[in-house]
């Protein structure tokens, strides 16, 4: 049977079903619900890599010990329980899954945890809650964005609607605020991808964790102690990344009424001014134990929520990123933002060099689809250095990080179908970049999607002047400067060509020889020949094409 018929074969095994055997007890026999894929044997493997490569990164909701401690019993939720396996299958190893791409392996455990959902759809509980959740994430990965936003907001319905003496105990108080908390950044990221303002059941903000995420990541249910105290050496990065959440949702709205022209740049730049100084306090408000340094990495490394660390930063990192990017439009030049543009190429250097700890270091790996959006804004960022400065040591630091993030994404790519898009939308950009006579980094109305809906789908980028902002009435050329006089030249010399890389224009060189392994990125460090925009489209190519070619090798 080909991978296609195996996937289907999948599929019809959920829709048609197994025979289902009764325990002891009268429960279902969960061994035999979905064949081999649900054998215990194979779920107790698959939980655990739902710990280690999504809970804790991505939301908050579960405490582990206890969740684990259910599932060997045999009491956890089987809602949970599929919807973790279909998050989870796709890191899997076992030979069960051979032949079946890790994209599509979760597949069948979704169907069956959303089968499982729509029995309790109008019983309110914690356990609905989670599981919505889960199954919003799962979408999410899929890139289907209506599948997210609705089950997000069935996970806020629910949750406005719960009873508090549904949290009885420590473990499940705890459980609750963090759900809360992951609804509440679901929402606001859900609602900056459907282009709307934020709904949430919660006045003002969720209620924030009151125990320690190292605590509550590692220590058994009889030794949690909820604390209201911050002490400076509390571990609270999650509440911490909770209240950053109002400035992103401030940030997507303000870049989207200047892309339409709602506002004069002169009216951005002073709100831009008031959130950049929110980003800014937050980080200075942060504990000392909780800044960015790589002293506080090793240490939250030893507690074990290293990659909760590296996620609350690179949140911060990304949000920045986005805000300043309009200031990277180079018709800005009698405007003083080069400090500005600047920090955007600053925070999106940071943003890359967090991943790379991340991938480099043991048990911090970030991935998650998500992280590939802000990879792609980032790599936007460092395709601007390549194209427009000519400084050799910014262009070397761009170029290594261009790189990386490639490589991460590459990584990415085999597990989230989404992180297609996510390369789809630079590939784009770079078309932009290349055949425009315009600046690339105009915040249009392309431009805004492209930096605040991550999973929306976005046509190629158009070459038009109706939807740039304007600058005042003295706005200078879009193009950049040497723009004019290189393209009525005609020429495609090679000479010419490097000018253009340092100005701004951008003219495709060959790609690098077919026969290098394209998985192996780094190789492109090597070739000193290349100008930085050939890098970049062998990469995009390679993201773009490597399961054709891999298919051509073998």
């Amino acid at each position: 049977m080909n991978q296609k018929g195996r996937e289907l074969e999948l599929v019809r095994l959920v829709a048609v079903g197994t025979p289902e055997k009764a325990t002891h007890d009268g429960r279902r026999d969960e061994d035999h619900v979905l064949g081999a894929f649900g054998s215990s044997e194979l779920v107790l493997e698959l939980v655990p890599l739902y710990f280690q490569y999504v809970h804790n990164i991505a939301h908050t909701i579960f405490h582990e010990p206890s969740f684990m401690h259910r599932l060997q019993e045999g009491k956890a939720s089987m809602i949970h329980v599929y919807a973790m396996c279909a998050l989870a299958a796709r890191f899997s190893e076992n030979r069960v899954f051979n032949n079946i791409t890790p994209c599509a392996r979760g597949k069948i455990y979704a169907t069956e945890a959303i089968r499982r959902c729509q029995e309790h759809m109008i019983i309110p509980t914690l356990e609905t809650v989670q599981g919505f959740l889960l199954v919003g994430f799962y979408f999410g990965g899929e890139g289907n964005i209506q599948g997210k936003h609705v089950y997000v907001g069935l996970a806020r319905l629910h949750a406005d609607l719960l009873c508090p003496a549904d949290t009885a105990t420590v473990v499940l108080r705890e459980e609750r605020r963090r759900t809360w908390l992951t609804i509440f950044i679901a929402v606001h990221w859900s609602a900056s991808d459907m282009a709307v303002e934020p709904t949430s059941p919660f006045h003002d903000m969720a209620p924030l964790p009151e125990i320690d995420d190292a605590d509550f990541q590692t220590l058994s249910a009889e030794l949690l102690v909820e604390s209201r105290t911050s002490p400076s050496s509390k571990c609270d990065m999650w509440a911490q990344m909770g209240r950053t959440l109002n400035i992103y949702t401030r940030i997507n709205v303000l870049l989207r009424r200047l892309s339409q022209n709602a506002i004069s740049f002169e009216e951005f730049c002073k709100e831009a001014a008031v959130l950049e100084h929110g980003l800014d306090q937050w980080a200075k408000n942060l504990p000392p134990n909780l800044t960015y340094s790589y002293d506080n990495f090793m240490l939250m490394i030893e507690k074990q929520v290293g990659k909760t660390f590296l996620s609350m930063h690179i949140g911060y990192y990304h949000f920045r990123q986005m805000l300043l990017f309009p200031f990277l439009d180079t018709r800005l030049a009698r405007w003083t933002t080069r400090d500005r543009a600047a920090k955007c190429k600053e925070s999106a250097s940071i943003v890359s060099d967090i991943l790379r700890y991340a991938q480099t270091t043991p048990k911090c790996k970030m991935d998650y689809f998500i992280y590939g959006h802000i990879a792609v804004v980032s790599s936007s960022v460092h395709l601007h250095t390549l194209l427009c400065v000519d400084d050799q040591s910014d262009l070397s630091s761009a170029r290594q990080r261009l790189v990386f993030n490639f490589q991460f994404l590459m990584g990415l790519k085999a597990y989230w179908s989404i992180v297609e898009h996510y390369v789809t939308h630079l590939r784009s950009f770079q078309n932009y970049c290349r055949d425009s006579m315009s600046d690339a980094f105009v915040l249009d109305n392309w431009m805004a999607r492209f930096l605040t809906e991550h999973s929306s789908a976005l046509s190629e980028r158009r070459d038009t002047s109706a939807d740039r902002p304007s600058l005042g009435a003295d706005e200078p050329s879009s193009l950049p400067s040497g723009l004019n006089e290189l393209m009525q030249s005609g020429s495609s010399s090679d000479s010419q060509a490097e000018a253009g890389v340092a100005s701004g224009v951008v003219s495709m060189k060959p790609t690098v020889d077919p026969t290098i392994e394209f998985s192996d990125l780094s190789q492109l460090l090597d070739d000193r020949g290349m100008t930085g925009e050939a890098i970049v489209n062998s990469a995009l190519n390679w993201l773009l094409d490597d399961d054709l070619r891999m298919e051509q090798m073998q």
